[in-house]
């Protein structure tokens, strides 16, 4: 009887015991502890107009942003004649019946239901391979729009990516059609002979705020498009010719930067580094920043690092300033010792998680805790493709309610 109910009592503690906890009584988790590491010299970075010749996207449209203030942008662009000793016409051309230019957008950023008026124009000048465009570049045009009355409003109910159409003066057809042949022997001589054109939106109203597109030149559904009929041994043919924007076209954007009416926050950034204690801003475009650095890297030494986690919370006093328009960004990076966009540098995106961003640095922190990486100088937080987007966020600065930390977990050595 002792044994059945020595074997009871045994068969009952095994069956209570976690198997995921097997062994625990020989090997115990090790103690933990949690360090939060201060940071220090918080400030702001203002990047100058950043380069923008053949970039993968580009903008049209003009908004306001209570934040950053009145971006207003255009683009400049070659085409592609799709090979050499091009001909158009074999005998004669009857009628060019329509251009159609052809554009991809592929995101909005503000009051997609205000209609824009969109404006084409003719280079007047070559863009050069070579040169370098700044986003504040001018470029020189014959200021005479081509695209046809009622048809040059851009606006959206709803916004999703895809392709709007826009007709074009036909003239503009006729004029590329009737080039002469020593104009399309190559790429070069059709470049210099057409330079390419010019594409800007504004509003119908300049009291009204509209959006800025995100384009992108490189689509196969960015196209402009000439349908026209030829004689072809006495007969008439429909003809349609493509051109393209490929690596052998050269483009650029123009994205400037203005304020109207009351001083944005970038601007009150910019003229008072006191303002950083409180907020800090974040924005594409004209790159804002923020720059700083970590304190306490010496109480990690040798221990074996469980999780690292830096916590940014927003401004609490900005958030009235995000709306489905205007929205903040969709994850941040944070980069080491570079203000470039450098992979090597790169300490991974953060992710909103309601009002703050958190970034996973358990990697890198590990590395440093262990000496295989020495503690970076400067750590830098940006938007993520931060040239190729106009989307903006407030963080709250060192001294306030919420401010930043990073929060390291280490097991006892």
């Amino acid at each position: 009887m002792r044994l059945y109910a020595f074997l009871a009592v045994v068969a009952g503690f095994t069956a209570c015991r976690n198997p995921r906890r097997m062994g625990e009584e020989l090997f115990p988790p090790p103690p933990t502890r949690t360090d939060t590491l201060t940071l220090l010299q918080v400030s702001q970075r203002f990047l100058p107009p950043p380069e923008t010749r053949n970039a993968p996207f580009v903008f049209i449209g003009q908004t306001t942003d209570t934040f950053v203030g009145t971006w207003s942008a255009a683009w400049a662009t070659q085409f592609s004649l799709g090979g050499q000793n091009v001909r158009f016409i074999t005998e004669q051309l009857l009628a060019v019946d329509s251009v159609v230019l052809e554009l991809f957008f592929a995101s909005s950023y503000g009051n997609i239901g205000t209609p824009l008026r969109v404006r084409v124009s003719r280079l007047t000048q070559p863009l050069l391979p070579g040169a370098p465009y700044p986003a504040d570049a001018i470029f020189s045009t014959d200021g005479q729009s081509l695209v046809l009355a009622g048809r040059d409003s851009l606006s959206y109910t709803t916004f999703a990516p895809g392709v709007r159409r826009f007709l074009l003066d036909t003239a503009l057809g006729r004029q590329i059609l009737t080039l002469p042949p020593s104009s399309l022997t190559s790429e070069a001589a059709f470049q210099a002979a057409f330079p390419g054109l010019y594409v800007e939106a504004e509003p119908f109203q300049a009291s009204e705020n509209g959006a800025v597109y995100t384009l992108l030149p490189r689509s196969p559904l960015t196209v402009l498009r000439i349908y026209y009929r030829e004689l072809i041994q006495g007969r008439e043919a429909p003809q349609r010719y493509d051109f393209f924007v490929t690596d052998s076209a050269t483009w650029a954007c123009r994205l400037s930067r203005g304020v109207v009416g009351p001083v944005p926050l970038r601007d009150q950034l910019e003229a008072d580094p006191q303002l950083w204690g409180q907020r800090l801003l974040v924005a594409g475009g004209w790159p804002v920043g923020i720059r700083f650095q970590v304190a306490g890297w010496e109480r990690l030494a040798r221990r074996p690092v469980l999780s690292a986690q830096l916590v940014w919370p927003s401004d609490s006093a900005s958030l009235s300033g995000f709306s489905p328009l205007y929205p903040r960004p969709g994850s941040l990076v944070l980069y080491a010792d570079t203000s470039e966009e450098v992979a090597t540098a790169s300490w991974g995106f953060g992710d909103f998680f309601g009002n703050e961003v958190r970034w996973n640095l358990t990697q890198p922190v590990q590395e440093i805790a262990l000496g295989r990486r020495s503690p970076p100088a400067w750590l830098y937080v940006w938007p993520a493709g931060r040239t190729y987007t106009v989307q903006r966020w407030v963080a709250a600065g060192l001294n306030s309610a919420t401010p930043p930390y990073l929060v390291v977990t280490s097991a006892e050595p």
